[in-house]
């Protein structure tokens, strides 16, 4: 048995006739274009006749196991034998309801990319499956069903290899806003693992213990920028702090609209904390990672999660985490920010 600890136990009937799976590339990200719940019961009614999973993680980051991960789960058509499928709730509840004939799926919320940060963990540390986001198809870590896909992502000459991970032409899953958020979760889970080879440890000054939830509206005022000059963006009217830090660890995730971005242009965004008082001058104190990506045709969709933990502010004044951008483009413009975070 290869049960995740945590997980709900929700197992299909007739594990045993999937087959066992072949090997271990690859942790394969999907979207439901449904709920955890509306999922889980289609799953049910069928058993492992038809399509399923392994896993499957609701809007409030639940997460259900469907098929022991020693057998496979056809969700990933010639290459199920190959790798670890992850279904993502995205309809309804916080997610609202949405036009599903586009790409227009929205992000993960934080309560989910913890929940894909601890089966990201767990798969590496049971079955080895690298910590890394892939670029292809071909290469081990995690990935997204888009990459292989006919008429996506999937190159003609490996139709009908196990890296053809789709038997339906031009799927787009988990979408672009998801496929956006793959590099930073890849890098929450790096930071998350050990090396004992056993479940991970949650960290004090980690994500994975966190349950207090702000989600944010999002604001659409547009934002110049200035070429090659970083410069801190309002979250909202007349304010530029995404929370005030008062020692508790945190997850903040920022989602940026960009449009103006030219293919051969970059955009990076990183947050900072900045020490404030009311009346005096702001001064930036802690420079966190920060995030590059090209522009796309269109508009460009970015998303960027940092976890941390900053004291409180001294002598009257407080520490407070805000994002700012830079970019070599002299059309990009911010058209809408939106802002959440969790905290211990």
């Amino acid at each position: 048995m290869a049960m995740m600890p945590g997980a709900t136990n929700r197992l299909l009937a007739n594990q045993a006739r999937q087959g066992l799976m072949k090997s271990y590339d690859a942790a394969v990200l999907h979207t439901m274009v449904g709920s955890l719940a509306g999922t889980d019961s289609m799953f049910q009614e069928g058993g492992t006749v038809g399509t399923e999973s392994h896993f499957g993680i609701g809007e409030h980051g639940e997460i259900y196991q469907w098929v022991d991960t020693k057998y496979t789960a056809d969700a990933n058509y010639l290459g199920s034998g190959h790798v670890i499928s992850i279904e993502t709730a995205d309809y309804g509840g916080s997610f609202g309801r949405w036009n599903t004939a586009g790409d227009n799926v929205p992000y993960w919320n934080a309560a989910q990319i913890t929940a894909i940060v601890k089966i990201l963990i767990w798969v590496h540390e049971t079955h080895g499956i690298p910590l890394t986001a892939t670029k292809s198809v071909t290469e081990k870590g995690v990935g997204y069903h888009a990459q292989g896909v006919p008429g996506n992502e999937l190159p003609n000459s490996l139709r009908g290899t196990k890296y053809q991970w789709s038997k339906y032409a031009g799927k787009v899953c988990p979408g672009k806003k998801r496929i956006s958020q793959i590099p930073e979760i890849v890098r929450l889970a790096q930071g998350g693992a050990t090396s004992s080879g056993s479940s991970p440890t949650p960290k004090k000054e980690g994500i994975l213990g966190m349950t207090k939830y702000s989600g944010g509206k999002i604001y659409r005022a547009v934002q110049n920028l200035v070429k090659n000059k970083w410069r801190s963006l309002y979250v909202g009217k007349g304010s530029m702090s995404i929370l005030t830090c008062d020692g508790s660890p945190y997850l903040a995730q920022v989602y940026l609209t960009v449009t103006g971005l030219k293919p051969d242009e970059t955009i990076q965004v990183r947050f900072i904390t900045a020490s404030y008082k009311s009346g005096t001058t702001t001064k930036n104190n802690g420079y966190y990672a920060k995030q590059e990506q090209h522009g796309s045709a269109g508009g460009t969709y970015i998303s960027h999660t940092q976890i941390g933990k900053t004291g409180k502010g001294k002598n009257g004044r407080s520490n407070r985490l805000r994002v700012q951008v830079w970019t070599d483009s002299k059309t990009a413009k911010i058209t809408s920010i939106q802002t959440k975070f969790m905290k211990g």
